[in-house]
Formats: structure tokens, C-alpha cells, sequence
């Protein structure tokens, strides 16, 4: 694959006018506000570009149209329908909250509603969620260079990870914003290209693009199969746990996610920044609805145009194969600069936003409250260094899990996400009950945490069973699991809560007593597994689907709450639903 010049050219030019703007923003960023809020007055249209960048990222644009072209569009089919409509009404249920407050991270709320313990648990729970997202965003750009120009996993994200760091430290949130305003249109404008490039080369043009995905099972084939319908594990697909992501993932977005609600916090209020919601949310939509239409039309190209290079190649790399193969200089390093504009966009934000949660919830809090303004500032920009750091390490994990397990770009994150369970609980029961307490948060923080170890567990075991797997040897991982997997680990966590249970306080026995919730979790998490393999495993092994997950802990949390005891008015008043809008009792703990 042959990169000419004046793709190089417009690439490098295209990097060096968005360091020039993170160099013209720097000059006045002398307080921690200007520099991770913008000076909380910037400009509703502008917020709302910059949210729906930061969350279409590069992962979007190689998953989506690679997820397409493997195996149709199923898996993202809710994502237009459900889950980017929802985001407007979830931004009223959490985001007006954040702006009583005055808040620069929504973990903030939790102090208010709860105590400082729970705020620092979901805290990081979630900053670790965060930095594990911007690591993905390293690996699937890689995708993008290794199917464009063949460049290897660890160059692109070393790269590309170093370039973000750079002028993010620079400049700050507006930055970020006016930057993402640049991309968006340097994105857009390479879409357009490519969408009537892809149209002038198939043959039957855009209906024929899509048509033919829907011939040849590349539409929506799932929806016809019966076993789509159940809740079999060893089903890729399953619709009653995609419907419950579409609905369970705008809300953890909307009360818990730094990128979106720093941004959203950058506006002058919450009627400026629901403007910005619905922004974001409009462009979103418009955005998928085009990613859509290029993974059919690129599986469409290559059914009518075959080619050998991509004969045991995956759909991640098809994409960018077409455009560094089949289109002429400068199209190309136009496109490139434009999948920079996404991949930058989702750096910038997520680099910035994390490190204001370093500065907020970890730095000020537990290693020196007496900061001053311009010692905010330069804790920030060491925090950006550093969250990028994390970043590209974890990005060459995931490249290195990819290769391990045989994973898709759609697959790969599978393994590394074990905390946050317990994120969107601890704010959702927070905003409608006045019931919900630490006690119930930690418990189920704890025991979520076991459940996803377990779970993982199942799939990278019964994964590469399965792989290893021939006829006439033993089933192991990927067969029917033994009975003392599940017996071992519930005696154990028995055993650790019983000095709670008896009511013995003191912290000794509260930290073995979450660490037996966190055993009783796994030991749930292997009895789901127990039952599934005993049921529906017989002579072939079978492998736990990267998308399955019953949410059966949320929904046993959730009947738990209403028989939890009512809390203190101080701690609920003007932080639940029902309160909204009546005096604040709660105060921070100093």
C-alpha cells in the first residue's frame, strides 16, 4: 500500500493546525476553570459539535462499518433508535443536578447524596472505565493505519497517542471545543467524499449498496433466527440484552460520563447545555445513519470487486483498504486527515476530562487541598500527561488481547472491563429514591466486581477451549463446568461475611465482609455459568458470546432498594426527583 506524499502532506498539516490552536488557547488558561471548563460560557452550538465528536471516535468508525461488513448491522441497529434518542431525557434526570451543584465532575453529587466514600469508589470505578475507552480509541486507530498503510499496532498508537497528549496539554478545554468544531467539519467533509466515491463505484450505486448487504444476510439476518430471541449465552447476538444496553447506556452516559458532562458544564446553564443535548444528539444520529451506509457499501464493493489482500483480513481493516487502494491522491490524505479529526476529538476530550477528575476527586482531595490556582492548572496538565500515559499502555494490552484471543474491534474490550458495574446504581437509585444508602452501593459495588471476574472468566476459558478444541479430546473449559467451581467460592464468601452478618462492626470486619460480596459474586457469576454449560452443552464445546451478560445483580439491587430504610432529609432533599428544586440540606464533607 502506497502512501504518497501529498497524503503525507495534508496530514502533516492538518496535525500542525491543531497544535496551533492548543498553542493559541494556552496563553490565558491561569485557573483551573478557564482550563478544564472554558470559563463555564462557552457557546451552546459549539458544546454540542464538540459532545458528539468526542463520542464517535475512532472506535465507531472502524467497529461499525468492520461489524457491518463481517456480520450486518444487528449489533449497532438500537443505537439510532433508542440509544442516542434517550440521551435528551437521561440529560434531565441527572445533568440539572450537576449544575445546582456547581459541580466540575458529577461524582460530586454522590458526596451530597451519600457520603465521600462512595463518591471516591465510583469515581474510580469510573475514571478507570474512561481511561480503558481512550486505550480503545488508540487500538482502533491503529486499525485504521494497518488497513490504509500497514502500519503496525504499536507505531500507530505511540503516534497517534503522543501527538493527542501534546496539545491537549497545551490548551485545555477550549482547545478541545474549537478544535472538535474544526474536525467535525474536516470529518464530515471526508465522508462526503468517500460516500460518492463508494456510489460512483458500485454498480446499481446506493441502492444496490444497500440491497445487496440485505441479499446476501449483511442487513439484519438475526432478526429472522429464533435462538436471537432467547437468552442462550452461546449466542453472539441476543435482542432482549441489546435492547437492554440501548436503554442502560444513555443513562450511564448521561450521569456519570466526564467527556459528555464537562463539556455540557462548560455552558452558561442547564437550559444552555440541554440545547447542547439536543446538538449532539441530532448530529449523532445523522452520524451512525452514515457509518450505516458505508459498511454496506464497502462490503457491497468488494463482493462485486474482489480482492486477495483482504481474503483473511476482517472487516476492521476493509474500510481503509478502499480508501488507500481504490481511490486517487489527494482523496486519501484527505480522508486520513479526517479520520485524525474523530480520533483527536475522542483524545482531546477524554485526556482533558480525566484529568479533571484527577484534579477533583484524587489530588485536592487526598494529597493537597491548598492548591492554588495556578498549581490547579499545572496538576492538570501534569494529570493530561499522565491519563495518555495509561492510555497508550492499555491500548498496546488491548492490541496484544486482540492478536491473543482472535478478537474483532467489536469483541476486543471485553476482558478489561470489570469495575463500573456499579456506577450507573449508585446514581440512578440516588436520583429517584430516598432510600438508597452507601451501605446498599458498597455492597453491590463489591459484588458486581465478582460477578464480571467470573464472567470474564467464562469467556476467555470457554474462548480458547474451544479454539484449541479437536474432535475426540476432552471439551474442558468450553464443556459442562463442574459443581465445586460454584460450591467453593459461595462456602468462602459465607465464611467472610458471617463476623457482618452476626453484627459485629468495626472495620476489619466491614472490608472482609465486602470482600466476601465481592466471593458471593463470583460464585453467582459461576453458578449462571454451572447452569448455562450443564444445560446446553453435550458433545461440542461451546464458547460464552462477548456480548452476553444477564443483568440479573441490577435488577436484585434495585427490588432491594425500596426495602432499604429511608434516609435522613439532609441527605435526599434537592438530590432526588421528587425534591428537585427545594433547598440543598446536604453539605460536603471537609
Amino acid at each position: 500500500m502506497t502512501m504518497y506524499w501529498i497524503d503525507y502532506l495534508i496530514i502533516i498539516v492538518y496535525m500542525i493546525a491543531v497544535l496551533g490552536i492548543g498553542w493559541y488557547f494556552s496563553r490565558d488558561e491561569n485557573t483551573s476553570e478557564n482550563y478544564l471548563l472554558g470559563g463555564r460560557n462557552m457557546p451552546f452550538l459549539a458544546i454540542g459539535i464538540s459532545c458528539m465528536m468526542s463520542l464517535l471516535s475512532s472506535i465507531s468508525i472502524v467497529m461499525v462499518p468492520g461489524e457491518i461488513y463481517n456480520n450486518g448491522v444487528t449489533l449497532f441497529i438500537l443505537t439510532p433508535l433508542i440509544a442516542l434518542p434517550l440521551g435528551i431525557p437521561c440529560y434531565l434526570l441527572f445533568t440539572r443536578f450537576y449544575f445546582a451543584l456547581g459541580s466540575y465532575t458529577p461524582y460530586e453529587y454522590l458526596e451530597y447524596r451519600y457520603d465521600p466514600t462512595v463518591r471516591l469508589v465510583v469515581a474510580i470505578s469510573a475514571f478507570y472505565g474512561r481511561v480503558l475507552y481512550l486505550g480503545m480509541v488508540l487500538y482502533t486507530t491503529s486499525k485504521i493505519f494497518e488497513g490504509a498503510y500497514g502500519w503496525p499496532a504499536w507505531f500507530t498508537i505511540l503516534l497517534v497517542g503522543l501527538f493527542g497528549i501534546a496539545y491537549t496539554v497545551m490548551g485545555g478545554m477550549k482547545a478541545v471545543v474549537w478544535t472538535d468544531v474544526l474536525q467535525f467539519f474536516v470529518l464530515f467533509g471526508g465522508f462526503v467524499i468517500i460516500v460518492a466515491v463508494l456510489c460512483c463505484n458500485i454498480s446499481g450505486g446506493a441502492w444496490e449498496a444497500v440491497s445487496c448487504a440485505f441479499r446476501e444476510g449483511h442487513g439484519l439476518p438475526q432478526f429472522a433466527e429464533p435462538d436471537f430471541y432467547t437468552l442462550s449465552p452461546y449466542v453472539r447476538l441476543l435482542f432482549f440484552l441489546m435492547l437492554w444496553n440501548a436503554l442502560m447506556t444513555p443513562l450511564t452516559q448521561a450521569c456519570s460520563d466526564q467527556i459528555n458532562i464537562q463539556r455540557l458544564l462548560s455552558t452558561r446553564n442547564w437550559r444552555e447545555g440541554f440545547k447542547s443535548q439536543i446538538v449532539s444528539t441530532t448530529f449523532g444520529i445523522l452520524s451512525m445513519l452514515i457509518l450505516f451506509f458505508v459498511g454496506m457499501a464497502i462490503f457491497t464493493y468488494y463482493r462485486q470487486n474482489p480482492d486477495p489482500a483482504l481474503a483473511n483480513a476482517g472487516g476492521d481493516t476493509a474500510f481503509f483498504h478502499f480508501v488507500s487502494t481504490k481511490l486517487p491522491a489527494p482523496i486519501p490524505g484527505i480522508f486520513m486527515a479526517a479520520m485524525l479529526a474523530a480520533i483527536m476529538s475522542t483524545l482531546d476530550s477524554g485526556i482533558n476530562s480525566m484529568a479533571t477528575v484527577w484534579l477533583k476527586e484524587f489530588h485536592q482531595r487526598y494529597l493537597n487541598r491548598k492548591l492554588t490556582p495556578k498549581q490547579e492548572v499545572s496538576v492538570s496538565r501534569y494529570a493530561t500527561f499522565w491519563v495518555g500515559a495509561v492510555a497508550i499502555l492499555l491500548g498496546l494490552a488491548l492490541d496484544f488481547s486482540g492478536k491473543w484471543l482472535e478478537q474483532s474491534v467489536a469483541e476486543v474490550g471485553t476482558i478489561f472491563g470489570l469495575l463500573g458495574a456499579a456506577v450507573l446504581p449508585a446514581f440512578l437509585f440516588g436520583v429517584l429514591s430516598n432510600r438508597a444508602s452507601s451501605k446498599l452501593i458498597w455492597g453491590y459495588t463489591f459484588f458486581a466486581f465478582g460477578e464480571g471476574i467470573a464472567g470474564n472468566c467464562w469467556y476467555v476459558l470457554s474462548r480458547k477451549s474451544e479454539a484449541l478444541w479437536s474432535p475426540g479430546e476432552p471439551l474442558g473449559w468450553a464443556g459442562p463446568l463442574a459443581l465445586q467451581y460454584v460450591l467453593m467460592p459461595l462456602a468462602i464468601g459465607l465464611l467472610l461475611c458471617l463476623p457482618w452478618l452476626l453484627r459485629r462492626t468495626g472495620w476489619p470486619r466491614k472490608g472482609l465482609a465486602l470482600l466476601g460480596m465481592a466471593v458471593l459474586g463470583g460464585a453467582f457469576g459461576m453458578l449462571i455459568w454451572y447452569c448455562y454449560s450443564q444445560m446446553l452443552i453435550t458433545d461440542v464445546p461451546r464458547a460464552r458470546s462477548f456480548a452476553f451478560g444477564l443483568p440479573l445483580s441490577f435488577i436484585g439491587a434495585f427490588i432491594l432498594l425500596w426495602f432499604c430504610p429511608k434516609q435522613p432529609r439532609e441527605k435526599f432533599q434537592g438530590l432526588t426527583l421528587r425534591t428537585l428544586g427545594q433547598p440543598i440540606l446536604a453539605r460536603k464533607a471537609e
